[in-house]
């Protein structure tokens, strides 16, 4: 009986350790599972793959543009300054999608600026005066003969360098003439469909694309439509002599210098830092929150958005520009942005494009003649210098030999008196 119970003893106390053994392991177990959740929960903060919080990374990856709770955290940080929402140009884009569909535009002269053949600046543009400057300017408001009635959505085709140059150069033909050039829209899809020194979809130097406006001109957009994303031939049904040129491009630096040119000749391009709150602008004057991340492109350069600079203005104490984007009219302001002075747009290198009509032409032919008048006479002026230099170099010369014959005839005249002392010694 006694060995009995022993043994049920025995048995009984195995159980409870298999049972606190059991017991131990589900609790590690448990609080091993909330470590790892913890991990994980930091990882996705950290790289923005959970929700798009503020503080991401540029390397989002396949997180949207558009997160709901990115937005409401752009919102809620951007205050009184700015209000962001979903854009319908970025649905379902991710930011990987950011690496194609807006890659490859940028100034390709920009380090070259001012050498022989290379982007020069804005001679006689620059640091002039000229009347006063309003506060506040909008060239659709100054010029409504000219005012395009919508923006462009170049869709997931990296394009702004062309819409931008066109949009500019449309504007700059009708303020020279609002009754010549009214309502004139230049075809940016020439240039993405003809230009063979830019990239099409893949992207184009805002500076470069100057070159072939001034060499072969632009349709209409009437004679070329706008593709958006979509592959178009490069033909046209229009005659050649409805294209209209540029006479070249400058680069402009200084927000006097680019207000001035803006309100006398019309708008001009810029270059934006598409930082990832800009994204989701929707109103407001935008500046570039403190969270804010550069994006940037397969090639790891910074990625950047050419726009049309129409105007500028103040509110409460915030200069801002006033810029045409080319995200559809679902983004920002109807399309357009104000963007905060001295934050994302590269005020040093504003691209000016000079339209080529009757006027400009025949003031660059008188300038020509000028010119060639000029380097006439310099090269008159440089010739007589030269001569002049020449008779004086031939009269030293002479003095020169002058006075070594006077020095000959003294020597002369020393050996003649040795001569006749030593006759008279002898």
């Amino acid at each position: 009986m006694a060995g009995k119970t022993a043994g049920a003893a025995e048995a009984a106390a195995k159980r409870r350790g298999k049972s606190k053994k059991k017991g131990e392991l589900t609790y590690y177990l448990a609080v091993g599972g909330c470590v790892a959740v913890v991990i994980l929960a930091v990882f996705l903060a950290v790289t923005g793959e959970g929700g798009g919080k503020r503080g991401a990374t540029s390397s989002k990856g396949s997180a949207k543009v558009n997160d709901a709770y990115f937005v409401k955290g752009v919102s809620s940080d951007a205050a009184v300054n700015f209000t962001a929402k979903a854009s319908p140009f970025f649905d379902r884009w991710s930011y990987m999608d950011l690496s194609y569909g807006l890659d490859g535009v940028d100034v390709v002269g920009a380090a070259m600026i001012g050498m022989a053949g290379a982007l020069q600046t804005c001679a006689g543009k620059e640091d002039t005066e000229g009347g006063i400057i309003p506060a506040n300017y909008d060239v659709r408001q100054a010029q409504p003969s000219c005012a395009y009635d919508s923006v462009y959505d170049q869709g997931n085709c990296s394009s702004s360098y062309a819409i931008a140059a066109a949009t500019s150069l449309s504007y700059r033909f009708c303020m020279s003439d609002p009754i010549q050039y009214k309502a004139l829209r230049l075809s940016p899809q020439q240039v993405v469909s003809c230009d063979k020194k830019s990239k099409g979809c893949q992207g184009g130097g805002a500076d470069r694309v100057w070159a072939y406006i001034t060499r072969r001109g632009l349709y209409p957009e009437s004679c070329v439509p706008f593709a958006g994303a979509k592959e178009a031939a490069c033909k046209s049904d229009c005659k050649e002599d409805q294209k209209l040129k540029s006479l070249g491009h400058c680069a402009m630096s200084g927000e006097k210098n680019i207000r001035r040119e803006v309100i006398n000749n019309g708008p001009v391009v810029v270059m934006v830092y598409v930082k990832d709150d800009f994204l989701v602008y929707s109103s407001g004057i935008y500046s570039p929150l403190s969270a804010s991340v550069q994006q940037f492109g397969a090639d790891g350069q910074p990625l950047q958005q050419a726009v049309t600079v129409i105007g500028w203005g103040k509110s409460e104490g915030k200069k801002y520009w006033l810029v045409a984007n080319s995200w559809g009219k679902g983004w920002g302001e109807e399309g357009y942005a104000r963007i905060a002075v001295d934050t994302v747009v590269r005020e040093g290198l504003a691209l000016v494009g000079t339209p080529a009509t009757a006027e400009a032409i025949e003031f660059e032919a008188r300038q020509k003649v000028e010119q060639a008048k000029k380097a006439d006479e310099a090269k008159k002026e440089r010739a007589a210098r030269e001569e002049r230099i020449k008779e004086q170099r031939a009269k030293r010369e002479e003095e020169r030999r002058a006075q070594g014959d006077d020095e000959d005839l003294e020597d002369i005249d020393l050996d003649l008196d040795d001569e006749e002392d030593e006759e008279k010694e002898m």
